[in-house]
């Protein structure tokens, strides 16, 4: 699971994921579609802000 901690807009988590997995609301990542998160962790690495947590 990956969870959206303190998203600033920037969406490279958008630019990265070819899944389509990212959901907003506005310009704040929500959360991650776990249905269509392939765990490849791109957007997480993409994150300047490290926003997105990889949660055990």
């Amino acid at each position: 699971m990956i969870a959206a901690v303190g998203c600033q807009g920037c969406r490279k988590c958008d630019e990265v994921c070819r899944h389509n997995a990212i959901i907003r609301n506005g310009n704040k990542v929500v959360k991650i579609d776990e249905s269509r998160c392939q765990k490849c962790y791109d957007c997480v690495k993409a994150c300047p802000y490290g926003a997105l947590v990889v949660m055990d």
